[in-house]
């Protein structure tokens, strides 16, 4: 029994880590949250129906907010384009990109790995010779795009 309440612990801390951080502000430029004090600040009123918005940290860029575009240096940054029918053009170099939307085109400078999940989705790269992981329905990925190396 023992055991188990340090499994259970152990997850409630992983969580709890993984909460710490995201009270990040709403849409503060270019459709990517930066930290409150960048932002609108913690007191700006939100409508509960409204997704949290973009996410952008020192490690992950998270795309989610629907029919976005967005441009930005990705960093060595980890990307997650969840949103439906956004345009994401990430210069520079990234780790892993990852599309799991509907219709979004997405263009990398360069990329270690790339992973297509979800329907529709484009990606191309300028460069690099990214390891590629098509699993998504009607999607594709080549070299090429708009994106800067």
């Amino acid at each position: 029994m023992g055991a188990r309440v340090l499994k259970a612990m152990g997850g409630v801390v992983l969580l709890g880590s993984l909460l710490i951080g995201c009270g990040m502000g709403r849409e503060a430029s270019g459709g990517i949250d930066l930290p409150p004090e960048q932002g609108q600040g913690q007191g700006a009123a939100q409508d509960s129906t409204e997704p949290e918005g973009n996410l952008l940290t020192d490690e992950v860029i998270l795309v989610i907010d629907d029919e976005t575009d967005v441009r930005i240096d990705c960093a060595n940054r980890e990307v997650v384009v969840s949103a439906d029918r956004a345009t994401v053009v990430l210069d520079g170099d990234c780790g892993l990109v990852r599309a799991t939307g509907r219709g979004s085109v997405v263009e990398v400078g360069s990329a270690e790995k790339i992973i297509l999940a979800g329907v529709d989705n484009e990606i191309s790269f300028a460069g690099g010779d990214p390891e590629v992981i098509n699993q998504g329905r009607n999607t594709s990925v080549h070299e090429g795009g708009q994106a800067q190396g």
